[in-house]
């Protein structure tokens, strides 16, 4: 959609759906608020009640890091402070209380990663009195057009927050590409995963522009994913692709402790008693563990050092007893996981989800408490006919419904930004990494939102034993959570369904089939019996309809309902849904239409097409001819149609960007 269609005030509604995982989030001091990167903005929500507080606006990219500035005392002000990065290269400060912005520093090369130890080394005000404050920062090149394959396109540099500027002709590392930074809690090292090897440097005590700060590499034989620093002793965990943990204890032990004169000898000399440790690495073993089946995607030690935190695609939270090695776990989080965040609060941690979700734990039990939300993006599903249209929208609400992974329609309201609430569509005990057996391809909702229709597929094993089935859920009046009304197993016989469309005002819906028919449903009124009991009634079929045997692909009603839309392929048949008569027949377009929606009350009708020949048209009721047709792939049309081109048809003035 070409931005400038719609109005100011239209896009600042339509907002909603940021991600809320692109990067960790943080907590506050009093752990009273969760700090999240969503976009080009930092949302603070309230750990109690899991909803949004404020937002940091002013960078003009994405946000790639949170640091908390540490409160000197109980009380200081400095409880609200924060840092944030972003890839529009500026480093922020903040009072996110207000919020106000403080300082912006601006280093001209995307940040996607940053650390301040000397936050943590000595205490904000100290810093502020006596030495320079610098952070370490991941970047990358402004201007990457070198393609070799060996190109370095990632930098760790130095930057002076004090002085406002990068530390001159301090880089720390090349990388092929930007890496995450992990540090201490301590502020005393930090590190990149970079390929098969980790890098750690020793921050100083009193770090300034011209100090040559200290490294190690530490190797192993894959390409490691996520590492975590142990808060009070020298240990190091990494996890790498295979869904292994390494543990390297003692690291640095030779060069971060000895004098430089003799940290070469040290290095070089024999040491049998290392065990696991790999060549000359500086550490004084190596320990491995193994339960993930896939990558590691996040590995965090408790505030205490006890535990190790880790977790990846199986959607299973692992802790682990640094001591003996023993585990246990917080199982059926039902997405793969991505941070794991701890506060200054021991009984309160957050863990987020790759379904754009994150959850608020009591710990050391590890019960969710809360959970925040983001709009949930569809799961990769099988390439088949009626999987593209897994989203609808309640106008009269706000609310997207949105086909979301286990098998269930998240609600999200756009204008609140934030999930209303989940429908279960079928039972699965389903895990991330499962075998692919069910999917839900359709939803659609009534024009008043009451009523919901959902489309599930179970996918034939090996050609035998596929299944589709069709449901109406009602919304109730009190709770306003949707209750399943009818089903029907096998609509269409064995066709997959390519569209669900409701009456506006009447309790009629229509679905159509690529097996070349449709159904026009109606829903029986409830009816009360002599014993005062309520007897529900669910949704039967009242017609059927077809053409020339032709796939109908698509189907849309009126604004006032009496014309249905569907199309056959290439063409456009008008039916009467009361009396199931064909009226008329337009068309033709050069592809087979996707999709089909009245523009509001108006006279017009929009069909679009995809393929080699790509196209929306605008078609006349009154003339049954097109009125305009424009070469465009388009997607999602129910969100903007009634924002842009209503307003447009009006106007006769139609703008699009190709």
């Amino acid at each position: 959609m070409d931005p400038g269609l719609a109005s100011e005030e239209e896009r600042s509604m339509l907002k909603g759906g940021r991600s809320f995982i692109s990067s960790p989030p943080a907590f506050s001091n009093d752990a009273k608020k969760l700090l999240i990167c969503t976009g080009n903005t930092v949302s603070v929500f309230s750990t109690s009640t899991g909803l949004q507080i404020t937002e940091l606006e002013g960078h003009t990219a994405l946000v790639s890091s949170i640091v908390i500035a540490p409160a000197s005392t109980p009380s200081s002000k400095i409880l609200c402070y924060c840092w944030t990065a972003s890839l529009d290269g500026t480093i922020r400060h903040w009072d996110f209380s207000v919020p106000e912005l403080m300082k912006k520093i601006d280093i001209r090369f995307p940040i996607y990663s940053m650390v301040i130890p000397s936050l943590f080394i000595q205490s904000m005000e100290t810093q502020e009195k006596t030495h320079d404050l610098f952070a370490y920062v991941s970047t990358a090149e402004a201007n990457q057009q070198d393609k070799k394959p060996n190109a370095l396109h990632g930098k760790i540099r130095k930057c002076n927050l004090t002085k406002s500027r990068l530390a001159g002709g301090v880089t720390l590392a090349e990388t092929p590409k930007p890496e995450f930074i992990s540090i201490c809690s301590s502020g005393n090292y930090f590190g990149i995963q970079d390929k098969r090897k980790i890098r750690i440097w020793n921050v100083p005590a009193k770090d300034s522009e011209r100090h040559d700060i200290k490294k190690i590499r530490l190797h192993h034989t894959k390409k490691l994913t996520t590492l975590a620093f142990h808060p009070t002793k020298r240990i190091v965990a990494a996890g790498d692709v295979t869904g292994r943990i390494l543990i390297w204890r003692g690291f640095g032990n030779r060069a971060f402790s000895l004098s430089d004169k003799r940290i070469k000898e040290a290095l070089t000399s024999n040491d049998d008693d290392r065990p696991g440790v790999r060549g000359d690495d500086d550490a004084d073993s190596c320990t491995t563990w193994h339960w993930h089946s896939a990558e590691v995607k996040l590995l965090l030690f408790s505030s205490d050092g006890a535990y190790l935190y880790s977790g990846g695609k199986e959607g299973v939270l692992v802790v682990w007893q640094l001591d003996t090695g023993k585990k246990k776990f917080l199982p059926r989080i039902g997405s793969p996981l991505q941070f794991f965040t701890t506060s200054l609060d021991p009984s309160l941690s957050s863990v987020s989800c790759a379904d754009n979700q994150i959850h608020l734990l009591k710990m050391p039990s590890m019960e969710i408490l809360k959970s925040i939300a983001g709009i949930k993006l569809r799961c990769s599903v099988p390439e088949i006919k009626g999987s593209c249209s897994g989203f609808a929208f309640d106008y009269t609400s706000g609310l997207v419904a949105v086909c979301a992974e286990n098998y269930c329609i998240q609600l999200y309201s756009l204008f609140d930004d934030r999930e209303i609430s989940q429908v279960q569509i079928c039972e699965r005990n389903h895990q991330p990494g499962d075998e692919l057996t069910v999917m839900v391809t359709l939803v659609a909702l009534s024009l008043d939102g009451c009523v919901m229709g959902t489309v599930e597929t179970r996918l034939p094993e090996e050609g035998i034993g596929g299944l589709v089935s069709l449901k109406f859920w009602t919304r109730g009046q009190q709770n306003k959570d949707f209750s399943l009304s009818t089903v029907v197993y096998e609509p269409h016989r064995e066709s997959d369904i390519s569209a669900i469309a409701f009456h506006p005002s009447s309790r009629m819906a229509v679905s159509s089939s690529y097996g070349g028919d449709f159904k026009v449903w109606i829903r029986n009124h409830e009816i009360r019996r002599k014993d005062q009991m309520l007897q529900k009634t669910g949704w039967t079929c009242h017609a059927v309809g077809s053409y020339k045997k032709k796939p109908l692909t698509a189907a849309a009603f009126s604004a006032d309902g009496p014309v249905l839309a569907v199309a056959a392929e290439t063409v456009i048949t008008l039916w009467d849904p009361e009396k199931n008569v064909l009226v008329a027949v337009i068309g033709d377009s050069l592809e087979p239409i996707e999709s089909l929606s009245f523009l509001g009350k108006s006279e017009h009708l929009v069909s679009t097409s995809r393929g080699s020949n790509p196209q929306v048209s605008v078609w006349s009721m009154s003339k049954l001819s097109v009125s305009w047709s424009y070469k465009l792939y388009a997607e999602g049309l129910d969100l903007w149609i009634n924002f842009a081109l209503c307003n447009h048809i009006m106007r006769k003035t139609i703008s699009f960007e190709s």
